[in-house]
């Protein structure tokens, strides 16, 4: 899915369910909070997360939570993964179920791949979850489509 498309979605969305909307969400990001985060976590955020933290900032975000780079939120991006380090070694932990359970991006030399991946707080493990990239994630899991 492409940020057009989630866009539209989203949209749509927003007109059929407001109450989904309800809840503060956190700043938008400015390229220049994008900038400074990917050098002080030394890695490059895929694309499409950029491009949603551009637009949406990222907290509350309809049925579900996205971590932002908002500093005076309790879903900062940075912050959450300094406060676990052991899960999020090798991945990017930008999202929560609520249950102890975390998504993520895997890193690779220092870049984030697109591909969401979720860590189960039961097994300790890491597993593929399918969806190719951040806004097919958001759609199924925060857009319940």
């Amino acid at each position: 899915m492409n940020f057009s498309e989630f866009e539209q979605l989203l949209n749509a969305k927003k007109n059929l369910h407001p109450i989904w909307f309800e809840l503060p969400s956190d700043s938008a990001a400015t390229e220049e909070d994008i900038t400074e985060t990917q050098n002080d976590l030394a890695l490059r955020l895929p694309v499409e997360y950029r491009q949603f933290l551009l637009k949406h900032g990222g907290g509350y975000f309809a049925l579900g939570i996205v971590y932002s780079l908002d500093r005076d939120s309790d879903f900062n991006l940075a912050r959450i993964n300094r406060q676990h380090p052991l899960i999020g070694k090798c991945h990017l932990l930008f999202s929560e179920n609520g249950c102890g359970d975390f998504y993520g991006f895997r890193i690779e030399k220092n870049q984030c791949l697109a591909e969401v991946c979720f860590f189960d707080h039961e097994t300790q493990a890491w597993q593929q979850t399918g969806y190719p990239e951040l806004f097919s994630f958001l759609a199924e899991v925060a857009l319940s489509i």
